[in-house]
């Protein structure tokens, strides 16, 4: 077998393995994230302070309403009073008077509260919206550095694939097979080398007779380590 082109075939596959476990791992890929999160973090924060602008808006003009219509009626009361002339008539509708004042008095204070709740809800949204610009502009200018470092990687990668091809011409459908084969099966590692006496692959010591059993392959040959069964050069 080619030594030499599986050695070769091997690092670039390794390298190309690298840049793919490289690829979520990249600094801007965490600084991306995180601006991500946020400019998430922050339109929600807008979101939700715009919904307790609108629902205290909409406090306010239920209250405003509310009160429109009892002095409407409180106005008609009034009138009809100026008219009675039995005593218990009179008191009915001083009655039904004061029961509205009193009604009045709450929806006041219920408006006085939905108008907190809406000015701390609009200073809230200003704020929120105040800060959008420079967390966009962030999120931004993270995409555009993973963008390069990733333009970065694909340009490494495309001339690792050239170097790929180049490789595999030198390999017999048959070589290319077991090599295939055996990095399949040892988890991206295929082709190790023998380093002194161990397996650059599973690390483990070679026997006297097994290290000699390997070094009887011809040169140029490929072995087979005998602790892991990948394919070993020399």
């Amino acid at each position: 077998m080619n030594a030499a082109a599986l050695s070769a075939l091997q690092e670039i596959d390794s390298a190309l393995d690298a840049i793919a476990n490289k690829r979520p791992r990249l600094p801007e890929v965490a600084v991306h994230k995180v601006a991500a999160d946020a400019l998430a973090g922050l339109r929600s924060q807008v979101a939700d302070a715009e919904r307790r602008v609108t629902a205290a808006q909409s406090a306010i003009d239920a209250a405003e309403h509310a009160a429109a219509d009892l002095t409407t009626k409180r106005s008609r009361l009034e009138s009809q009073l100026k008219t009675v002339i039995a005593p218990r008539e009179a008191e009915a509708l001083m009655h039904e008077i004061a029961t509205i004042n009193a009604r009045r008095g709450e929806l006041d204070d219920d408006e006085l509260a939905a108008l907190e709740v809406f000015g701390e809800g609009q200073a809230e949204l200003a704020a929120r919206l105040a800060e959008l610009p420079n967390c966009e502009a962030e999120l931004t200018a993270a995409a555009s550095a993973l963008a390069t470092a990733a333009t970065a990687l694909d340009a490494e990668a495309a001339a690792l694939a050239v170097a790929r091809r180049s490789a595999i011409e030198q390999l017999s459908p048959d070589e290319l097979s077991r090599y295939e084969h055996v990095r399949t099966q040892f988890h991206g590692i295929a082709v190790a080398r023998l380093q002194g006496s161990h397996c650059s692959g599973c690390h483990m010591d070679l026997s006297p007779a097994e290290l000699d059993g390997v070094k009887s392959v011809a040169a140029g040959e490929v072995a087979e380590c005998p602790q892991c069964g990948r394919m070993l050069v020399r």
